[in-house]
């Protein structure tokens, strides 16, 4: 397994967190940020062992802060913590990513619903104008190209901020639904996104249509075929139950 050596020392606030770039972070919470920072930009992935003198050098921080800022990711699901192994970047078992898809079904299809109202009833057609962005880019995008992956990435994000919920963000569990997209998506084949590609559309044109149970059942469908999926990968896409 590969050790984590972070390059960058600058400190830059992440957008998922909500806090403003000159909002000063506590020591553990910078340490947080980096690591969080790594594994949505894929710089970290599932398996990776963290070590602890790298991140306090590359921070500039104690140990003390960094074991901090360990335990908590161990507590969130994203950092695994083992007795005298040090901390890895967490590597779900099978039962642990069905559990969390499982559960996204029911949110995103309240995220994609809520969206979709937010679209009816915004006169101004600023949600509308956000959405068709990311409508021309699915529709046209291969399966292949790196961009998508990102794409992907910032689509939830995207209906959170055109539904406009104050709560969504905080409750979605995005560290960890990047995980389960970096611990599969070798084992997904050009077929497989071609359909997530269609499945993406099916969802962004029901938001942009203003209908909300279009876009829920676009969204469930979406997310049935993603736990299909997982129970068809081979066990060693996963860490052992």
């Amino acid at each position: 397994m590969n050790s984590v050596k972070i390059k960058d020392r600058k400190h830059l606030a992440f957008p998922e967190t909500g806090m403003p770039v000159d909002n000063p972070m506590s020591s553990p919470e910078r340490v947080i940020d980096a690591i969080t920072r790594g594994v949505l930009t894929g710089r970290y992935v599932p398996g990776q062992k963290l070590i602890e003198a790298d991140l306090t050098q590359a921070l500039g921080v104690s140990r003390g802060p960094v074991r901090e800022a360990l335990k908590r990711l161990d507590a969130e699901g994203v950092v695994t913590l083992t007795p005298h192994r040090g901390a890895y970047i967490r590597l779900l078992t099978r039962r642990e990513v069905l559990d969390l898809e499982i559960v996204l079904e029911s949110l995103t299809a309240l995220i994609a619903r809520l969206a979709a109202e937010a679209v009816a009833s915004d006169m101004s057609g600023k949600r509308k104008r956000l959405m068709r962005e990311w409508l021309d880019f699915f529709a046209t995008a291969r399966a292949s190209t790196p961009e998508l992956f990102e794409r992907r990435r910032q689509f939830y994000d995207l209906l959170i901020e055109v539904g406009n919920n104050t709560q969504l963000q905080s409750v979605m569990p995005t560290k960890r639904v990047h995980l389960i997209r970096l611990q599969t998506q070798q084992f997904f084949g050009p077929d497989d996104m071609e359909k997530r590609l269609a499945e993406y559309v099916a969802i962004a044109k029901a938001v942009i249509a203003g209908n909300p149970q279009a876009a829920e059942r676009a969204m469930r469908r979406h997310m049935k075929r993603n736990i299909e999926t997982t129970m068809a990968m081979p066990p060693e896409a996963f860490a052992p139950d």
